[in-house]
């Protein structure tokens, strides 16, 4: 064959693909769980910019044309903008007494969404925290969280508000705005917050009272209101919304003030951009055991449902987090959808909450393979 018409059909034959990809690409399987530090190792052996290196996952599905094109340019920069007001009092390398505390998370389901039936434990989750008199970093660790694991954010005592790091990259939230942050879009109502103090630790100049301030920004309230109730300790434990923390290390530490800069300075490593993402492998999801006695009038199979697993759409305006039997999957942004593999043929109740607890989808039977849709209006008909 002549050589033109040889490549001309190889252009075509491209064209052709890529058109058929665009027009139906299938669905996304949601990212796997990120990996946690290797086992065995201790609070005191991590140095502070070493806690939210997180490494991206692996790719497990293939991806679309448009996807393959952009891998091929390489990742959009990060942009990291400057915070208001340089945080120059933290900037040398002069020594400050902190405190490194961990916390350990697990999100609690509601029994309203159904009952756990599995023998499968919690996702881990857990907040790594230096902090001292006046500053403070968090970092998210683990896969158990509705955010990328290494995402961090910076607290000031000085002045309300915070500055995150995540997928996008960096900025300054006005007060209270850590909510919406950690929403994944408007907060509806605020979430019930309580904490519980540290009884063996009563004096005051023991660093930890900033650690309430965040929670503060974390679930809305105003810093005096939360602050209070620390009493300028750390809490023991802690539990915004459905998500309950208690501390496992706390470790005095000496740390370069630059070490604990709440602006833009020194960034953390970058986080996997993804649009949903999967709390368990899908080995396990396979333990989730579907209804005993589904009902007889099971729903008509969607047509665009996927071959296997559970493919959730997201219409509605924040993450969610996406439940099945009383376990949770994984989370799911706004305007996303996230397929969860795993789950046996079968029927399972599905439910949906926001990540600080307003349940936006009660339990519904879907049969898996399916495929389930949270639409705008329908969430709020929805919402308990």
């Amino acid at each position: 064959m002549d050589p033109r018409l040889r490549h001309a059909a190889l252009i075509a034959l491209l064209a052709l693909a890529i058109g058929c990809e665009s027009s139906s690409a299938p669905p996304r399987r949601a990212s796997a769980p990120s990996p946690r530090p290797p086992s065995g190792t201790t609070v005191e052996e991590l140095p502070p910019e070493a806690l939210a290196a997180e490494p991206a996952p692996p790719p497990i599905a293939e991806p679309t044309a448009a996807e393959a094109a952009q891998a091929a340019i390489g990742p959009a920069p990060r942009l990291i903008q400057r915070a208001p007001a340089p945080d120059s009092e933290y900037a040398s390398d002069e020594p400050v007494d902190a405190r490194r505390y961990v916390y350990r998370v697990t999100l609690v389901v509601p029994e309203t969404l159904g009952a756990d039936r599995s023998d499968l434990a919690i996702p881990a989750a857990e907040l790594f925290i230096d902090v001292s008199a006046e500053r403070l970093r968090a970092r998210f660790v683990g896969p158990g969280w509705p955010v990328e694991a290494g995402s961090e954010v910076r607290v000031r005592g000085d002045s309300p508000g915070s500055y995150v790091f995540d997928r996008e990259g960096g900025r300054s939230l006005p007060p209270a705005a850590l909510a919406e942050w950690f929403e994944g879009g408007p907060r509806r109502t605020g979430p019930p917050l309580s904490v519980r103090r540290d009884p063996a630790h009563t004096e005051r100049e023991i660093p930890g009272g900033l650690i309430c301030a965040l929670l503060a920004e974390w679930s809305g309230d105003l810093r005096e209101n939360v602050m209070r109730r620390c009493d300028g300790r750390a809490p023991m434990a802690f539990r915004v919304g459905f998500w309950r923390a208690e501390r496992t290390a706390d470790v005095p530490v000496e740390l370069p003030r630059r070490a604990l800069r709440a602006d833009e300075s020194d960034p953390p490593p970058p986080v996997p951009i993804t649009r949903s993402r999967a709390f368990l492998e899908p080995a396990a999801l396979s333990r989730v055991p579907p209804m005993d006695r589904p009902p007889r009038d099971l729903p008509e199979r969607d047509p665009g449902a996927p071959a296997e697993g559970l493919d959730f759409v997201n219409e509605s305006e924040a993450r969610v987090v996406v439940t099945a039997e009383g376990v949770a999957l994984g989370w799911v942004d706004a305007g996303a959808s996230g397929l969860f593999v795993g789950l046996r043929p079968g029927a399972y109740r599905i439910a949906a909450l926001r990540p600080l607890g307003a349940v936006v989808i009660r339990p519904r039977v879907v049969v898996v393979p399916g495929r389930t849709v949270l639409g705008a209006r329908r969430s709020r008909d929805d919402e308990l």
